[in-house]
């Protein structure tokens, strides 16, 4: 079974400087690197959150489901909130930053296997040498949670909770967990596609 991706694009690049999911990854926006790797993978649903230049990502997310998340300016989280809003029917769902672009579609399918394969009321993750990255799979038994969470963390507040019986897939893709927080991340993006 192939859940329904949610790819979070709505904040405002406040460290990046540039607009992350729009900056050129190897010919094309970070963001559309994603989504074809996404669609590499089998997965058709796929969701954007918008926010901070809901324009511009509405024209570069075609043949994608947006959600724009007029609360965008109070943090990620309510981004979070607003993708899982949107995939309440879905068994699970695999959640993406849109600044982690270089993730592979074998890393993707191969999460999805290893969940099945176990407890489908865990939280699962790739993990490179001992670092948790991108997707997480959230099982719909905690969208309730996460939709109706307050406290501090946001969703790694909810996470964190599980963090014990969390499924951890072991990954060879470093691309998994190279994200673009800053101009120095994005050169080593860009040195990475290089190689």
């Amino acid at each position: 079974m192939l859940y329904p991706a949610i790819i979070i694009a709505a904040g405002f690049s406040s460290r990046m400087v540039e607009f992350k999911p729009l900056l050129d990854i190897g010919g094309k926006p970070a963001l559309n690197r994603l989504i074809d790797t996404i669609r590499d993978a089998g997965i058709s649903d796929v969701v954007v959150v918008t926010g901070f230049e809901k324009s511009q990502i509405e024209a570069a997310a075609l043949y994608c489901r947006t959600v724009y998340n007029a609360d965008y300016e109070s943090g990620m989280f309510s981004s979070v909130q607003a993708g899982v809003r949107s995939v309440k029917e879905a068994d699970a769902a695999l959640l993406f930053p849109a600044d982690v672009p270089l993730v592979s579609a074998e890393t993707i399918l191969g999460l999805i296997a290893a969940y099945e394969q176990g407890d489908p009321a865990r939280f699962a993750v790739p993990v490179h040498e001992g670092k948790n990255g991108h997707p997480l799979l959230i099982p719909r038994v905690y969208y309730d949670e996460i939709l109706a969470y307050t406290g501090e963390g946001g969703l790694k507040g909810v996470r964190s909770r599980y963090d014990g019986e969390m499924l951890r897939y072991k990954v060879s893709d470093i691309g998994c967990v190279l994200d673009m927080d800053t101009p120095e991340d994005y050169e080593r993006i860009l040195e990475h596609i290089k190689r």
